[in-house]
């Protein structure tokens, strides 16, 4: 829990700077995750990539024209595949499962401005409100196999289309897990979840930036 407590630190902070910050932001945004899990897999498996939506908010400080500090609350669906492959005889089968999650998180970043491009990084504390596992179109609740939050941190890169006041940007994040976010209470169940699960993968997003 020490990350939580960093960034809760952090954001105190944040907020307690705000009126000596001279330009305010607000950016809405929605994209895509394209997720998977990192780590150590199950033996003779391996992990895949799955799709899901993000959607979330900005508000953008500017303790100068290129520096923003950025407090982003977001809704994410991440997860992963998991391909386990099976010898019988001559035969090779592989069973194909897919791990959907679903997460709120609280992120803080830091970015600077280049004209219209910008880059960053930051942290994200996420808390898990759903997990599925399916397997041949049937699903079945899996959220007490993970720990109930997520560590991530995240570098990012984009670039602003300005249109009168507000600008349009497209954004292409990479995310990275900090923790292993498998439940260590399920240590003596099926093999597939005595693996390490960190998640990892990249972010498109698109939206919109409205000075305030």
């Amino acid at each position: 829990m020490r990350i939580y407590k960093v960034v809760l630190v952090v954001i105190v902070f944040y907020f307690a700077s705000i009126e000596s910050l001279a330009q305010v932001q607000l950016s809405l945004w929605g994209g895509v995750n394209n997720s998977s899990f990192g780590g150590n897999p199950p033996e003779d498996a391996g992990y895949g990539d799955i799709r899901g939506l993000a959607a979330g908010a900005n508000l953008d400080f500017h303790p100068s024209t290129d520096f923003v500090i950025s407090l982003e609350p977001s809704f994410e669906q991440r997860g992963s595949t998991i391909d386990i492959h099976l010898e019988e005889g001559l035969e090779d089968t592989t069973l194909k499962f897919k791990v959907k999650q679903n997460y709120f998180g609280l992120g803080l970043m830091f970015k600077v401005n280049a004209g219209n491009f910008f880059v960053g990084s930051g942290l994200s504390a996420q808390l898990l409100s759903s997990a599925k596992l399916e397997y041949e179109s049937q699903e079945k609740d899996i959220k007490d196999k993970f720990i109930n939050y997520d560590a991530l941190a995240f570098f990012n890169i984009g670039y602003k289309i300005p249109i009168g006041g507000p600008s349009l940007f497209v954004e292409l994040r990479y995310i990275q897990g900090l923790i292993n976010i498998r439940s260590d209470e399920n240590e003596s169940d099926t093999e597939i979840y005595l693996s390490n699960f960190k998640s990892t993968g990249l972010r498109l997003s698109t939206g919109i930036l409205i000075p305030l």
